[in-house]
C-alpha cells in the first residue's frame, strides 16, 4: 500500500511487505522500517486447496505451496544497501484462515513456520561460523519435527522417512 498510494508516512513507520519480496528493496529505499511476510515465500496457506475457482490447473493467486527450503532460501537483506539493512526488523509467517481449521492447523504451520524462524534468529551465518544453507538444517528441522510429533503436535514430514533415515547418504538428494 506504501508503494501504490500517495500518503504521508513518517519515516519510523513499520511496514510489513507481503505482496511480494522484491517490495522490500522498494520499502526501505522510502526510509521505512520493514517486517517481511511475503507471498512468494512465507505464505503458509499457498497451495493448498481449490477455494477460489473451480480451475484445474491452480489453486489460488498465491500457488505454489511454500516448501520449508523456501521459506529456508529466503534472504531478508537481498536488494538492500548497508544502511538500508538497518530498517529490517524481522519477518513473520502468514496463515490466512481460508483454509485452515483445528484438523490440518499443525500440518499447515510445523515445521515449515521453524524453518523461517532460523532465517530471522540466525541471519546469514550460523552460530559455528558457517553458511546457512538447507542441507546442514534440515537435520535441525528433522530432530524439531521428531520432538513435536511426539509430543502431539501433528507437524508435516519434512521428506519421506527413507530419506530421512538415509540422508547422511545423499541417496535423496537432487544433485547425487
Amino acid at each position: 500500500m506504501v508503494l501504490e498510494h500517495n500518503v504521508t508516512l513518517r519515516n519510523d513507520t513499520v511496514v510489513m511487505v507481503w505482496i511480494s519480496s522484491a517490495n522490500a528493496a522498494k520499502v526501505a529505499s522510502k526510509g521505512f522500517r520493514i517486517i517481511h511476510a511475503p507471498s512468494d515465500y512465507f505464505y503458509l496457506d499457498c497451495g493448498g486447496g481449490d477455494w477460489l475457482v473451480a480451475d484445474p490447473i491452480g489453486n489460488s493467486w498465491c500457488d505454489p505451496f511454500k516448501t520449508w527450503q523456501k521459506s529456508y532460501a529466503f534472504d531478508p537483506l537481498a536488494g538492500l544497501t548497508d544502511t538500508e539493512t538497518k530498517l529490517v526488523l524481522g519477518g513473520q509467517q502468514l496463515l490466512w484462515t481460508e483454509q485452515s481449521s483445528p484438523e490440518n492447523l499443525d500440518s499447515i504451520v510445523w515445521p515449515r513456520a521453524a524453518s523461517s524462524a532460523e532465517v530471522f534468529w540466525t541471519g546469514a551465518t550460523l552460530a559455528d561460523g558457517s553458511s546457512r544453507n538447507a542441507s546442514s538444517a534440515l537435520p535441525r528441522l528433522h530432530d524439531m519435527r521428531y520432538r513435536m510429533v511426539h509430543r502431539g503436535v501433528r507437524a508435516i514430514a519434512l521428506q519421506p522417512e527413507w530419506c530421512a533415515l538415509r540422508s547422511t547418504q545423499g541417496l535423496c538428494d537432487l544433485n547425487a
